[in-house]
């Protein structure tokens, strides 16, 4: 036999070769209906992400031959894919419940298992001595302005979780904390020298973290009712030392009541890609003899913007307008604590456009990781 003449197939072998080929054609039809599949699969993945889909990019003469127009048709398939809020969700759950990993850089787990932002780490290393001193020139500029103009200002710096859970940080490694030092350091000198009229509240949030009262949402980078309270408290504290409000009006402090929990799912996980279910509630003061309008509604800049008005009968209340500015942190708790202690009061995050001259008290809030340059409103240019 040559190496050319052919062997006949034994009935044996032509059944194997002929398996073969039906397993492979089977494989690759599997694999092809799935690669379809994925596009059945439900899910939301703008919704998985708190924001709106992606629009599909608008076909003109010009943009046709545009690179920038296929790369949004690109984002915009894969942000309709079902499939992909699902498989995100699987790799977060085996990655933060099975392996104790955060799957996304801007996410940590700490020593005690509890996720961090890491922003707040990394924000703080920005700023220098000059960027910091650049800081606290633009806010003594706002308090003379608001002064000259027979205003009261007074700014709060709320503690990022981070910041009071130190050791679950600290665990992971020394000196990651350190930035953040560096900017607390500085506005609780500012604090302490009398002249800015700044509260920092580091040592009151912390205070209030127990065990069985967190100061801080266990997968969220908010705080908790409990935590928040420390915002209320120092807050109308100084307006009595300022003479800004009656000593009575701190006695309907003592009293808090707590509203039902409510199921929601944390920001940490979701940017995890973990949909567990965490609950939150918020706080409120009763006041019986105070009658409070509500005039909440939609913002210029697209956000809440809550207005209440406030009569009595025996209650104190804070005289005049007063706006309260900041961010999430005061958006998400202050509103039901404090809504019921003012004549009249707006709070609003700090991208709404407002004329603070048409206030008679400001109060801005700021988070820890956004209280360095850049991260503080102009209330001088609001001066009209």
């Amino acid at each position: 036999m040559t190496n050319a003449e052919e062997v006949e197939p034994t009935p044996e072998s032509a059944d194997l070769q002929g398996w073969r080929r039906w397993a492979s054609t089977g494989l690759i039809a599997a694999f092809s209906v799935g690669m379809l599949g994925i596009w059945l699969v439900p899910g939301d993945t703008a919704g998985a992400e708190n924001r709106a889909p992606l629009p599909w990019p608008v076909i003109t003469a010009e943009s046709a031959a545009d690179t920038d127009t296929f790369l949004g048709f690109d984002a915009a398939l894969r942000d309709r894919l079902g499939a992909q809020a699902t498989v995100s969700e699987a790799l977060g759950d085996l990655s933060v419940h099975g392996l104790g990993r955060s799957p996304t850089p801007s996410v940590i787990i700490g020593t005690n298992g509890e996720p961090f932002y890491a922003a707040e780490l990394h924000w703080p290393c920005r700023e220098t001595e000059d960027s910091l001193a650049d800081v606290k020139a633009d806010l003594v500029q706002d308090q003379k302005a608001m002064t000259a103009a027979d205003k009261y200002v007074l700014f709060l710096v709320a503690p990022d979780k981070s910041s009071v859970h130190r050791a679950a940080i600290e665990g992971l490694a020394p000196d990651l904390l350190r930035c953040q030092d560096f900017v607390r350091g500085h506005f609780e000198d500012w604090e302490a020298e009398g002249t800015l009229p700044v509260i920092t509240l580091w040592d009151d949030v912390a205070a209030r973290d127990t065990a069985s009262a967190p100061a801080y949402l266990a997968n969220d980078t908010h705080w908790s009712a409990s935590g928040s309270l420390a915002f209320s408290h120092a807050l109308l504290q100084r307006l009595v030392a300022d003479n800004r409000a009656s000593p009575d009006i701190l006695d309907d402090l003592a009293n808090p009541i707590s509203g039902d929990p409510v199921p929601y799912v944390a920001d940490l996980n979701r940017m995890m890609g973990v949909t567990d279910i965490d609950y939150t509630n918020t706080i409120s003061f009763d006041r019986p003899d105070v009658v409070t309008t509500d005039g909440t509604g939609i913002g210029v800049a697209g956000m809440l913007k809550h207005h209440f008005t406030s009569t009595s009968t025996t209650s104190e209340l804070v005289p005049g307008k007063t706006l309260l500015i900041g961010d999430s942190f005061l958006l998400n708790q202050i509103p039901t604590q404090l809504s019921n202690f003012f004549t009249d009061v707006t709070m609003a995050a700090h991208e709404e456009p407002i004329l603070t001259s048409e206030y008679d008290l400001v109060i801005v809030e700021r988070i820890e990781r956004y209280s360095g340059t850049d991260e503080w409103p102009d209330l001088s240019s609001t001066l009209k």
